[in-house]
């Protein structure tokens, strides 16, 4: 029975029922007046009636079921004799009152299960005594793992060499949180999402590329839409106003809709944690320098200073001598450049390959930034890429003379002075070569006659001189450094834009697409005075 407020407010008014009385009370009320007469089965279902009841057309077999009970008890009053009570020496006709129960209006599901032989699990059957049964249909996501463990570096970095960080927890460089290991929930969240950014891409629809996607898919890329956590420009620009947090309902209608107007970059967070983790875990000097990241600009404009000066001996009447500040600052300027990578896919590949192409992706794309991070950081050019280590002006150069020898590695490490090894920054300082490099300066003999090794026998430990010996093969083997690697600082655009083509005749015949991803890196050392260096070593 549907007790709306025009019902309550009858049953008070021809009723005395109490505005304070409970459901119950009204439905006994209301009962009781309809067996009477006094309120019409009509009256009763227009007052049953709200306009923003839902569940209105489903009224009629609450009516058609009350009514018929109705009628079986009227039948039933009319051929039963009456009680007779004679209290008082009175005597009083009393007529059974018929029992009028809650009738229950079944919902959709119900219907739907119904309608194929089943029935509600939470309903009671009272003549089987039994419980029935009930469906609740799994969403995509609910079935996976959402289990995670903390993100720590490796103890080898992926060329079998120890890790500068190892063991220690792994964190975001942007917002400092610790990271985590991806769960199987995050791998499936971003294998649907690159999914969906490859087919918006192929036919140029981002609502048709939604249905176009298998279901489970596509369920999982609402699911993130409604509760990851994303990052990147809802206006299309180069300003990152989502950072680590959920969309607005515009800004998940701006992912999927055609129609929506402005533009939207954003991936969900577990997406890009998983191209940022690679370079991050398995890097040589990427994680040992300092990153700064950017939200706009093409152009870092930052200052530099020198250290001041002062003197002893002052008397009275005399001038404290001023320091000139004649090229004490100095511009530190830092342009931003543009990296790329790009793979080929097949079609056929896209449209048959398992839920975690997130992975694939990340590992695409990570193990080629990291790779590209490390040669700039040691050597770029600082034109076309992010100025590195061998570039850097003011260096102090150290002679090797094609030799390698113990006092010329001591020339190169104390070219960089201990007030340059401060407590925050001792333990990124290192050397910095190729691999033939290494070799040479761990085969440095004991003496001409002794072949013992001076520096032991432990190869694999990739150190010399109490530091980490850093490889790098984009250096030749006549360039060989020492710096002080948290002193270079590298300006870093939070995470990747996509973009695919089929078009062209190769990509048609071969049935492929082509993805290419994009970044923006800048960076230098902050001064050449944390590095020493040498470009005549033995070749």
């Amino acid at each position: 029975m549907n007790l709306t407020a025009k019902i309550k407010t009858w049953l008070i008014e021809n009723s005395d029922v109490s505005k304070d009385a409970s459901d119950d009370e009204f439905k006994s009320a209301a009962a009781a007046a309809i067996v009477s007469g006094d309120l019409s089965l009509d009256e009763f279902k227009a007052m049953s009636v709200d306009e923003e009841d839902e569940a209105a057309s489903d009224f009629k077999s609450i009516i058609a079921g009350l009514k018929t009970s109705l009628d079986a008890n009227t039948a039933a009053k009319a051929a039963a004799p009456a009680k007779v009570v004679e209290p008082a020496g009175e005597k009083k006709v009393v007529i059974d009152e018929p029992e009028v129960k809650e009738v229950h209006v079944p919902s959709r599901m119900e219907k739907m299960l119904t309608s194929i032989g089943l029935q509600n699990l939470n309903s009671f059957d009272e003549d089987e005594g039994e419980k029935a049964l009930n469906v609740r249909v799994k969403e995509a996501a609910e079935h996976y793992d959402t289990t995670k463990s903390a993100a720590q570096y490796p103890m080898e970095n992926n060329r079998g060499k120890k890790h500068p960080l190892a063991g220690q927890p792994m964190r975001d460089f942007d917002t400092g949180r610790p990271m985590d290991d991806a769960s199987e929930r995050d791998k499936a969240v971003a294998g649907a999402w690159a999914k969906y950014l490859c087919h918006s891409k192929i036919i140029k629809s981002k609502s048709l590329a939604l249905q176009q996607l298998p279901q489970h898919d596509r369920e999982l890329v609402l699911y993130a839409l409604e509760n990851e956590k994303w990052g990147g420009a809802s206006d299309g620009g180069d300003y990152a106003d989502i950072k680590d947090r959920k969309l607005n309902p515009s800004e998940q209608k701006a992912l999927i809709d055609d129609a929506t107007s402005g533009g939207l970059e954003a991936a969900p967070i577990v997406f890009d944690d998983q191209i940022i983790q690679t370079p991050l875990l398995h890097g040589e000097l990427y994680p040992l320098v300092q990153v700064k990241p950017l939200d706009r600009g093409r152009r870092v404009e930052g200052v530099a200073t020198g250290t001041v000066t002062s003197s002893w001996g002052g008397v009275d009447d005399s001038a404290i001598s001023l320091f000139s500040t004649t090229s004490y600052v100095s511009a530190f300027d830092t342009t931003i450049f543009r990296w790329e990578g790009a793979i080929r896919i097949g079609l056929d590949f896209l449209s048959d390959t398992p839920i975690d192409f997130g992975s694939h992706v990340s590992a695409q794309y990570g193990e080629r930034l990291l790779e590209d991070l490390d040669d700039v950081i040691a050597a770029g050019n600082g034109t076309t890429q992010p100025e590195g280590i061998v570039n850097k002006s003011g260096a102090s150069a150290v002679t090797f003379s094609s030799t390698t020898s113990l006092g010329n590695y001591e020339s190169l490490r104390f070219a960089v002075p201990k007030n340059e090894h401060r407590s925050n920054v001792k333990s990124s300082a290192v050397f910095l070569g190729t691999e033939t490099s290494y070799m040479r300066a761990r085969a440095i003999p004991v003496g001409a006659s002794d072949a013992r090794r001076l520096g032991g026998m432990s190869y694999d430990s990739y150190s010399w001189m109490e530091r980490d010996f850093k490889i790098n093969e984009s250096l030749t083997n006549r360039q060989i450094m020492y710096a002080i690697m948290a002193r270079y600082r590298m300006y870093r655009r939070r995470g990747l834009t996509m973009r695919t083509s089929t078009e062209g005749d190769t990509l048609i015949r071969n049935n492929e697409m082509l993805m290419v991803a994009m970044a923006r890196y800048g960076g230098q050392m902050e001064r050449g005075a944390v590095i020493g260096r040498t470009t005549d070593a033995l070749v």
